[in-house]
């Protein structure tokens, strides 16, 4: 029997410990988690518990690997720590999976370990190497598209290992961040399963990524990076700005006056530009009361709106004849 120390935290690690529970012909098993402490996990935590019921089988805190699987939990500031390393080595792992890492692993963890850590990057190598994925996803037009994940090397570079395998899924058309995520997370068992098949076969052969391709997208935070620019965005890129910014998130934002305003669904409906002074202008309705905002390239129909979370009537909010900014 393998035995795997995973690194990191969400519901990825519950997703490897899951498939090679059900996968008995991988003949591996999870012996340890190493995670940072607590603290660090309160941002998450929240955001899972204030929309729970969107991420429904795919909220997990991985301190409940302990209870749940009898897998002991060991918190370290930093992987790279002597502490840390130490505690791995006591398992005498085969393999080390990484899967939420919020460390960068230095090089002389990976001598420690040498050919046996890896991570899971649930996003195209090259292309969105980091930890930014879902909202930039969206941003860049994925939506509809088959895109695919990998089980990869580490070494001393940003997700650059060679790759050992890969599984594909589709990103929804219109879809959330929180819908993006939970398609990536969909492909572990097929994931799991390659990869750890890949490892046991002496005869496998890794591939190498192909580093002009690689892209690499900075985090995103709602509060600071999601206002909408009614004046400097087209259509097309509005509504992808407000759903890249929506669910799990608190929504794109914009003002009326002194009003805040986040908007969680939209349609862009391309047709004939207003003057570019109009952008952003409220000025009509449909028959379902929602309101048509003036935007370059047509008009974007406002579907759903909230106020400090929750989600309220447009017209509590919205004026005909006032400029959203």
């Amino acid at each position: 029997m393998k035995k795997i120390v995973v690194l990191g935290h969400g519901v990825g690690v519950k997703l490897i410990i899951d498939s090679l529970l059900t996968q008995n012909n991988l003949k591996s098993r999870v012996v340890a988690l190493v995670t940072h402490p607590i603290e660090g996990h309160q941002r998450d935590i929240e955001m899972i518990e204030n929309r729970k019921e969107m991420y429904g089988e795919f909220a997990y805190n991985v301190f409940n690997v302990e209870k749940d699987y009898n897998i002991p939990v060991f918190t370290a500031n930093n992987v790279n720590e002597l502490s840390s390393i130490s505690y791995i080595k006591s398992f005498t792992p085969d393999y080390i999976i990484s899967v939420g890492c919020r460390d960068i692993i230095k090089k002389e963890f990976l001598k420690e370990f040498s050919g046996k850590v890896f991570n899971i990057h649930t996003t195209p190598l090259p292309r969105y190497r980091g930890a930014a994925s879902d909202s930039w996803m969206i941003l860049n037009g994925e939506w509809g598209k088959d895109l695919f994940g990998v089980f990869h090397e580490i070494d001393e570079g940003l997700d650059t290992g060679r790759i050992v395998a890969k599984s594909q899924y589709t990103i929804p058309n219109k879809s959330y961040p929180i819908d993006v995520f939970k398609s990536r997370m969909s492909i572990f068992p097929d994931l799991i399963e390659k990869a750890i098949s890949a490892l046991n076969c002496s005869s496998i052969k890794f591939e190498e990524q192909d580093h002009y391709e690689a892209t690499t997208f900075p985090r995103l935070f709602t509060p600071k990076d999601g206002r909408i620019d009614f004046k400097l965005f087209d259509g097309v890129s509005i509504e992808r700005f407000i759903y890249a910014f929506g669910y799990p998130f608190e929504g794109a934002y914009c003002f009326l006056g002194e009003s805040k305003i986040n908007i969680l669904e939209a349609d862009f409906i391309k047709g004939a530009s207003m003057h570019p002074k109009t952008f952003g202008l409220v000025y009509g309705k449909d028959k379902d009361g929602n309101y048509k905002v003036s935007v370059n390239g047509g008009a974007l129909l406002i579907k759903k709106v909230e106020r400090n979370n929750q989600i309220i009537n447009q017209s509590e909010v919205m004026r005909l004849g006032r400029i959203l900014n």
